[in-house]
């Protein structure tokens, strides 16, 4: 992103500020009025507060930091009635002596205990608010950020993937949709962070990697959001980055049905139209799976309507909620049950250039194609939970949660392919050879997960919990089928199309199984006030299944040409090139992974010092079993080992709102399954092997922040940390086979950094909001690269041939840079609410390349997201979000110049500054706009 465009961006949010402010600022008159903050006892703002005049109209309503104004009074005598849920109703006198004069009167409401002794029973005070995520940061014993419901309700994010985003330390990856979809946390790789759902881990649909797809969950299923930046011995130790915790809707104090109905539309779905096929006639089933293991599949057994697309302009996108919460039972049991249902049309426009680095031994990017893609994927997303708590009596209560979601994918691909180098390249004449591909790929992925859970207090002090969890996770991917033809440019005008050879079709899925059981005891004498003992175990038996199956197809006869042999995909005629499939590929196997954990944690809580330490042991039995081996092929691998994992916690509170926080975790990232198994697939010209020799990582964290909450919704967190970590892995380039084949392999590379800086700011005057954070991250990891030299270096014209040498780089997933800017404007009487948002990323590492200083960057990037709602009755809510305001597009480069051949310089399309950088890829995803309607109920509605 150059400067222009970087200053053109900033007028742009610039004038929407000024709009904004303009639009939302009254002009009030001059007269006497009444202001203050209404507080609790413990000077916590009382937001939504009632401040009424008896006898009169005028009113007002506690604001985000609890002040209320009360203007347009006369001069005398008036009676102030304040009142707010869970507190006694005060009535206060006031004096006014003349039409210009402005008293302030502060307000301290007593809770009323008869209220709050029932909200203590149901426990459900305050859930998913912001005064509730505040409270849980300051008090807790990890290093935590959280996003309240209220917060992720009033933002225009659907999924949890676009919510983690702007939490601070956190980036995130996207699809090819320009959508969120795994979390970066703090400049760590997604594999060095896990998923829980109410603080329990879920498996990953993933067919290559453990770490779990955050768009699959709808945000709107949330009570909160939390990001565990530091573990104590009672967590599992397998998180490096950190830990992203759900937490679901539980159930109210009260009966409460909530709902919304969104409607929206993509521009670019205006613009660029929507490639659709016929998902409905998709094979679920191989031909192999169909009708066994020995059968020789015939071109009819294959569907040819999946591979005919249409450009339409699809219907708007449709998003639903429904949840139902109560209590029963004189308030024992409790049960929420909650369900969403989200289809979204979403398009991409791309660029995508293809390159060498070997050319001549200049070790430049030269550049072979560029090519126009056309993405449009429709996502259907769908979620139902439901969660029951029964409280059996004062000692035992007992809670059973099920959740199941289900993402649907249906996404083609058109991609048109201009080759670069060569003699039938001349822009200038508009020649040039094409290459046409169209690919059509249905995904649905799934995860099913249920959990019952016991508290139970036993002799007195001894307390007990447990839980047993299943869990599974599916990934299906039916007839991932392509299309490719060749073509031809010759004065600008493009030559009919003939069908190229080796066209694939291919069937994937894969289906992980988790089986949990977790025990805790906790020590609590009475004269030990908050200071405790616990100790636990856990056991998890995991086991994948991975089944793959790929064809290849030729023409037949070999040459079919556009307008003469065909018209659409049906008209082609095919001949299968392995009728039997891939049986024996090794990406069919089975695979296994069962963890046994047992730790011991102390809490000191004296005066000012909170100290938590504890040590935690995981043992851990990995492996694979292939389905079907070669000959001389090993059938089966494990690895075995234990690791002892320390933590030590200390907060230091320095006033009653002031905290200084120290915290040290040794964590580890165990391998995905994918890369344990022998596998070898041809991937962008060199081959990609697994790695069954790939150790875990493991890693020492330590972290120091200090936190100010002035209040229950303010906060103010700066912190520092640090990272050592142990034999990371990433993927580098060796030598394999007889040949001694460049290949791409994940392996363990020494020792890598990886440090930071945090800042969170939240500050809440009156109506108005900001919240603001900022992470600066550094690491440096050394790998080996490949660079071309001469075998002579003396002669020009000697033979090219590869050497290793040492990099050293950031770590992948990496920006420097990132931050999050949101304003608020709320205003409690009149019913308006709105939000203006920033996300700004960083130069990013977004890929390495296995040649020296061919590693791939994402450009900085701004978004800018904007929701308004306003409430038009007790119960109904309208708002209106949108997203990408900017246009922002997404590019990676190549911090290297484009490579020309002397004497024949090229004017290679949509390259900027081909001098000093080179554009690999560019996404452009325009606007989204959704308005909505947002209904409640309770129970005295």
């Amino acid at each position: 992103m150059n400067a222009q465009t970087l200053t053109n961006r900033f007028h742009k949010l610039k004038d929407i500020l000024r709009i904004l402010l303009l639009a939302t600022v009254p002009l009030v008159a001059q007269s006497a009025s009444i202001k203050g903050k209404v507080t609790d006892a413990n000077s916590e703002a009382l937001v939504g507060a009632h401040v009424l005049v008896q006898g009169q109209p005028h009113y007002a309503i506690a604001g985000l930091d609890g002040s209320y104004t009360i203007a347009n009074l006369d001069a005398g005598k008036y009676t102030l009635v304040i009142s707010f849920i869970g507190y006694k109703e005060l009535q206060q006198e006031v004096t006014i002596q003349n039409a210009s004069e402005v008293i302030t009167l502060p307000v301290i409401l007593e809770a009323d205990q008869t209220q709050l002794n029932e909200i203590v029973v149901t426990g459900q005070a305050e859930k998913g608010s912001d005064t509730e995520a505040r409270t849980i940061e300051r008090t807790s014993a990890n290093t935590i950020n959280i996003i309240s419901a209220k917060a992720i309700a009033l933002s225009p994010d659907i999924s949890v993937a676009n919510v983690v985003q702007r939490v601070s330390g956190l980036s995130v990856e996207r699809n090819s949709n320009g959508d969120p979809q795994y979390a970066i946390v703090r400049g760590m790789d997604k594999r060095y962070s896990y998923t829980l759902i109410n603080g329990v881990k879920v498996p990953s649909p993933d067919n290559k990697n453990r770490y779990v797809p955050l768009d699959i969950f709808p945000s709107n299923l949330l009570e909160r959001l939390e990001v565990y930046k530091s573990l104590t011995a009672d967590q599992e130790g397998d998180a490096i980055g950190g830990a992203v915790n759900m937490v679901m809707k539980s159930a109210p104090a009260e009966r409460q049905i909530k709902s919304d109905l969104q409607l929206g539309y993509n521009y670019i779905n205006v613009r660029e139209g929507f490639d659709k096929y016929n998902a409905s006639v998709v094979d679920t089933k191989s031909p192999r799976q169909e009708y066994g293991t020995t059968y020789q599949a015939q071109p009819s057994d294959f569907t040819k309507k999946n591979l005919e697309t249409n450009n339409i302009k699809p219907i708007p996108d449709a998003l639903a909620s429904l949840s139902y919460g109560n209590r029963f039972v004189h308030n024992k049991l409790g049960l929420m049950v909650g369900g969403s249902f989200q289809n979204t049309y979403r398009g991409t426009k791309s660029l995508w250039f293809d390159y060498d680095t070997d050319k001549f031994g200049s070790n430049l990017p030269s550049l072979r194609s560029v090519q126009d893609r056309h993405y449009s994927t429709q996502q259907i997303r769908g979620a139902l939970h439901t969660r029951l708590d029964y409280k059996i009596n004062d000692q035992h209560e007992l809670k059973l949660y099920s959740g199941y979601y289900k993402l649907l994918n249906h996404e083609t691909r058109e991609i048109k392919e201009t080759f670069l180098d060569g003699r039938n390249y001349d822009p200038s004449a508009g020649d040039a050879i094409l290459q046409y591909s169209t690919r059509t790929k249905t995904t649905n992925q799934a995860i099913f997960t249920t959990s019952l859970q016991g508290n139970h207090k036993l002799a007195e002090p001894l307390t007990l919990n447990w839980s047993g969890v299943y869990s599974r996770a599916t990934n299906d991917q039916p007839d991932n089928a392509r299309f490719i033809r060749n073509g031809e440019l010759k004065d600008f005008v493009e030559q009919p199309q003939t069908v190229e050879r080796r066209n694939p079709r291919q069937w994937m899925n894969n289906t992980d199984i988790d089986r949990t059981g977790y025990i805790n005891f906790i020590f609590q004498p009475s004269s030990w006030q908050n200071s405790l003992l616990k100790a636990g175990g856990m056991y998890r038996n995991k086991n994948r299944d991975s089944y793959f199956n790929r064809y290849f197809f030729d023409p037949n006869p070999g040459l079919q040409t556009q307008g003469q042999q065909w018209n659409t995909y049906s008209d082609v005629t095919w001949e299968i090139v392995n009728p039997a499939g891939s049986a024996t590929d090794e990406l069919n196997y089975k695979a296994h992974e069962n963890i046994r954990a047992y730790y011991l944690l102390g809490k000191l809580d004296i005066n000012h010092l909170e100290v938590n330490t504890g040590v935690r042991v995981e043992h851990t039995d990995q492996g694979y079993t292939l389905k079907s081996p070669e000959t001389g092929q090993a059938p089966d691998s494990s690895q075995i080992y234990t690791d002892v994992l320390p933590s030590l916690g200390i907060k230091y509170k320095l006033s009653s709102n002031t905290n200084l926080r120290f915290t040290y975790y040794r964590a580890i990232s165990r391998p995905g399954f994918f890369e344990i198994v022998p596998y070898t697939l041809e991937d962008d010209g060199y081959q990609e092997l697994g790695n069954p020799g790939l150790k875990r990582v493991k890693a020492d964290n330590i972290d120091l922040r200090w936190e100010n909450f002035p209040n229950s919704t303010n906060q103010l967190l700066i912190g520092i940390f640090y990272k050592r970590i142990q034999d990371p892995i990433e993927y580098a380039i060796v030598r394999s086979g007889v040949n001694n084949t460049p290949s791409l392999q994940p392996n363990n590379f020494g020792t890598a950094r990886n440090m930071g800086l945090e800042v969170d700011y939240t500050k809440y005057f009156s109506k108005f909001g900001v919240r603001a954070n900022y992470t600066y991250t550094y690491s440096r990891i050394t790998t080996s690269k490949v660079i071309f030299v001469r075998e002579n270096p003396n002669d020009n014209t000697s033979d090219l041939i590869t050497k290793s040498v040492n990099e050293t780089r950031p770590l992948q997933g990496q920006a420097k840079h990132i931050g999050n800017l949101s304003l608020l404007y709320k205003d409690q009487q009149k019913g308006w609410e709105s939000q203006l948002s920033m996300v700004y990323t960083g130069e990013r590492l977004e890929a390495t390349s296995p040649y020296l200083d061919n590693d791939m960057y994402s450009r900085p990037i701004v978004l800018l997201d904007f929701s308004l709602e306003k409430r038009i009755s007790k119960r109904f809510d309208v708002f209106l979000k949108a997203t990408n305001l900017l246009n922002s597009s997404y590019g990676v480069y190549i911090k290297k110049p484009v490579y020309q051949d002397e004497g024949n310089v090229v004017q290679y399309p949509y390259q900027d500054d081909p001098q000093h950088k080179t554009l690999v890829r560019r996404d452009q995803y325009y606007q989204s706009f959704r308005m909505g309607i947002r209904a409640q109920w309770h129970k005295n509605d």
